[in-house]
């Protein structure tokens, strides 16, 4: 009986904080541009598909961390009108890993900010109908920012609307550089400019 009561009493706050944590899914739809590119607005649609496990520090601070595939990339289709107009398209697969700190404010609003690591699974350039024109590599490993808003639909569906922006150029790119690069901080390159709408599934209720 007293190993009984002592295993309970070694469990409780092991349990207690247990309960701060929460998981999920989540997917969706986004669109992206590169900046640093020839090509401005953001016409490559992707997607993005995942999960993450969350821990709440109190009622309103909490971080998550985020596993997902998510596509950026660009796209330039061309003028009918213009015959020296050609297709462009870089398609860029990554595993991302965010961890967000998230504020959460009038039980069922939120606002997101964080790092995100991406880690590049494979690619796809073409221009001019030439798949693989000779460009600067692209980086197998970047780093994003991400800010974000959410608002809870039920108890355990939520949608997100989340900027997504790369803080170190996607190519290796050295001096000189092509005109159209742009400088972010102290790098000279091209960087993801993503916007993306998601629903995410809580598998334990908000409280």
């Amino acid at each position: 009986m007293k190993k009984i009561a002592w295993l309970f009493i070694f469990c409780l706050p092991i349990a207690g904080f247990a309960q701060t944590f929460n998981g999920g899914i989540l997917a969706g739809g986004l669109i992206s541009q590169v900046d640093g590119d020839t090509w401005d607005g953001y016409h490559k649609v992707g997607y993005l598909a995942g999960g993450f496990v969350g821990l709440r520090l109190s009622p309103h601070s909490s971080f998550q961390l985020e596993m997902e595939y998510i596509q950026k990339g660009s796209r330039h289709n061309p003028d009918p009108e213009n015959s020296s107009d050609q297709l462009y398209l870089l398609r860029l697969h990554y595993l991302e890993l965010p961890l967000l700190y998230q504020y959460t404010f009038a039980g069922r609003f939120s606002l997101e900010a964080g790092p995100a690591a991406d880690v590049l699974l494979g690619y796809h350039e073409e221009q001019d109908g030439i798949s693989d024109p000779p460009t600067e590599p692209v980086r197998n490993v970047t780093l994003s920012g991400i800010f974000g808003a959410s608002v809870y639909i039920t108890d355990h569906l939520k949608a997100n609307l989340r900027f997504n922006y790369s803080l170190i150029s996607l190519r290796n790119s050295s001096a000189p550089y092509p005109q159209a690069y742009r400088k972010i901080f102290f790098e000279y390159g091209q960087y993801n400019n993503v916007i993306s709408l998601s629903l995410s599934w809580n598998f334990k209720p908000r409280s």
